[in-house]
């Protein structure tokens, strides 16, 4: 698509390597009820469209020693929150997940391996602990991470 001027509106994705030069892109509030307790900031890179994420805790002082991004998406695998509500405080975390991966967590409730389906949510929809939300879902809005019964 070409502007008036006959600019190229849209950002052509390099085939080779480059410098990623990441711009603030969006945020995810995390909410449990009316506690705000955390937020996860989304930057993607202006030429090839990554993004990296930084979880921010309520209450922790989680500035990294290292600078830049660990991991970063592509384009096949998303950013996901997980959530534990196994114990009365749930927990959660940000993970870089391809559909089909197994997350490695241990809990109070011994369940079945927790697998990423292809929608990247929980494959195991009967599993009443255990939540994945799929961070594309949620930009720019507020993702409340009670335990709701989950949708097949």
């Amino acid at each position: 698509m070409k502007s008036l001027l006959g600019a190229n509106l849209a950002t052509p994705i390099p085939a080779g390597p480059h410098e990623h030069e990441f711009r603030y892109y969006a945020c995810v509030n995390l909410f449990r009820g009316m506690e705000a307790v955390g937020v996860v900031d989304v930057w993607r890179c202006s030429i090839c469209h990554v993004k990296g994420t930084e979880l921010r805790v309520q209450g922790l002082n989680n500035l990294s020693a290292e600078a830049g991004f660990t991991s970063l998406d592509g384009e096949t695998s998303r950013w996901v929150v997980f959530a534990c509500y196994a114990e009365e405080d749930p927990k959660f975390d940000l993970f870089n997940l391809h559909a089909g991966e197994e997350i490695q967590h241990e809990c109070v409730e011994k369940t079945a391996p927790i697998v990423v389906s292809k929608e990247y949510s929980m494959e195991n929809k009967s599993d009443k602990y255990h939540r994945i939300y799929n961070l594309d879902n949620y930009l720019n809005e507020n993702l409340e991470l009670t335990l709701t019964p989950q949708t097949a």
